[in-house]
């Protein structure tokens, strides 16, 4: 018997033994460091009230008394692989072997040899997680390549991020504006792996965040992935009650960005089962640079459209503004070299104007400049009055503004009469109650204009092309009013999206 304690005490497997009433009549070193109850504390104590988790223990009785009776137990000398918990009430996977010895009911004793396999199990995990990591991206990166909307192909990373780190809620927030009146808005691409769970769409469907608001808005702050392990417990998480009404106790928010800035964030939500780990922290981040590749792709796809639909109407109307400088120049031009002067004035001027559309739109100009480089193609006798905020435009905003100026300037000459007693007022000026920057653009003319013959009901691609610029670049909004005799457009932009700065 000394020999067997010492081979007992030796080894490196937790040693169990038990009685037949199912008390602890054996505890090695191996045992302690294992379920962390001292040798003292485990001896005399039931076996199934000190490791075997809850869920277990009445199948622990059944198999002790059916031994007991018959003499017969299935799991003896078998290697099984189960959970049991340790004195911190954690619970872990084992893989033991229960070995019965005595004759009599008097000298019968059960020892089970068991081994922790928790370094075994997180290294499988994690193997397992980065295998289906690897097929996530390469389906992710498959579908990033095919010519699919990107609410589409957000849909599909949602749902893959779903699939693969076991949740089962994700959503994308837009951020929407600049400045500090940036808000995180909520879109209509969900995945839900549930038809259940749709009372969380309603619960977001109107819930600004700003930064550091909520979930959304502190990764949209920190610039870092964000959890909550129990949002029910968390009011700062504002749509706690729907969430876990339908049984999501857990969020996580990843930003989403490229070039530096932050447009979007991605939320997930799972139940009880979900689970943060590195792994899957790892998968969300993968995710969300695949996200921000996608936007940065779609950017630059629509910006490419913009440019050659752009392209194609300027060197249209170019064509016209071109026939109508030349009418211009040879009503007023006494000789024909007076006409190739004056002339070639205009064609120069034009070609300073989209110049300064297209080489200033990485750098910021003055406001001023701006406006008389995009009305260059005026005639020199054209009545023009100017008056503009002493403010810089910011790189971003030199090329819409000069887009809208240059369309505005193009119809003038197209449609007006400047050269023959009509009248041009343009006014930018800023708004000290509202903060915003207010463009009014008024011709007046001496006669009847051609603007009656445009219906204002139909939109040609100059007009799309001021209200994306207006509406989508600038985050303003715009009214033209035409008369017989007159036309005006008042348009209105947030100072911010326009950055400008003062001059001194």
């Amino acid at each position: 018997m000394d020999n067997l304690e010492f081979l007992l005490s030796r080894s490196l497997d937790a040693v169990v033994g038990m009685d037949t009433s199912g008390r602890v009549t054996a505890w090695n070193a191996a045992a302690e460091d294992i379920f962390g109850w001292s040798t003292q504390e485990a001896l005399g104590a039931s076996l199934g009230e000190l490791i075997v988790p809850v869920q277990h223990r009445k199948s622990h009785a059944d198999g002790l008394e059916r031994y007991n009776r018959t003499g017969e137990g299935p799991v003896l000398e078998q290697r099984i692989q189960i959970t049991a918990i340790r004195k911190d009430g954690s619970e872990f996977p084992v893989e033991l072997s229960i070995f019965a010895t005595g004759a009599s009911d008097d000298q019968r004793m059960f020892y089970a040899f068991v081994r922790d396999r928790s370094e075994e199990e997180t290294l499988r995990y994690e193997q397992e997680m980065r295998v289906r990591e690897a097929n996530a991206i390469m389906r992710v990166g498959q579908k990033l390549i095919e010519d699919i909307p990107l609410d589409q192909f957000i849909r599909f990373c949602l749902s893959e991020v779903c699939d693969v780190a076991n949740l089962d809620a994700g959503h994308l927030y837009e951020v929407r504006g600049e400045g500090t009146s940036a808000v995180l808005q909520p879109s209509d691409v969900w995945h839900l792996q549930d038809k259940g769970l749709s009372p969380v769409i309603d619960a977001s469907s109107n819930l600004e965040f700003g930064m550091g608001q909520g979930l959304p808005g502190r990764a949209w702050h920190s610039g870092n992935i964000e959890a909550i392990e129990d949002l029910g417990a968390d009011c700062n998480f504002v749509r706690r009650h729907a969430f876990t009404e339908v049984g999501l106790t857990k969020g996580v928010a990843l930003p989403v960005g490229h070039g530096g800035k932050i447009h979007a964030v991605l939320e997930f939500f799972g139940t009880e089962t979900s689970r943060f780990d590195p792994a899957i922290l790892r998968l969300l981040k993968t995710t969300g640079s695949q996200v921000g590749a996608a936007i940065r792709r779609k950017q630059g796809s629509e910006n490419r459209e913009l440019l050659r639909n752009e392209m194609m109407h300027r060197v249209s109307n170019s064509l016209s503004v071109l026939a109508s400088i030349y009418r211009n120049c040879s009503r007023r031009a006494s000789s024909i070299e007076e006409l190739d002067e004056m002339f070639l004035g205009r064609v120069m001027a034009m070609g300073r104007a989209n110049k300064t559309s297209i080489m200033e739109s990485d750098r910021g100009i003055p406001l001023t400049n701006l406006i008389h480089d995009a009305i260059a193609i005026l005639p020199d006798d054209s009545d023009v009055t100017v008056e503009a905020a002493s403010i810089v435009i910011s790189g971003q905003a030199v090329m819409p503004i000069s887009l809208i100026l240059h369309e505005l300037g193009t119809n003038a000459l197209k449609y007006g009469d400047l050269s023959q007693g009509g009248q041009l007022h343009i006014q930018f000026l800023n708004d000290e109650e509202t903060d915003d920057l207010h463009l009014i653009w008024k011709e007046q003319h001496r006669e009847r204009t051609n603007y009656q013959t445009v219906h204002p009901e139909r939109q040609g691609f100059g007009t799309r092309l001021i209200q994306t610029m207006v509406e989508g670049r600038l985050g303003g909004c715009f009214e033209r009013q035409l008369g017989e005799s007159e036309f005006c457009l008042r348009a209105q932009f947030p100072k911010n999206r326009l950055e400008a700065i003062y001059l001194e």
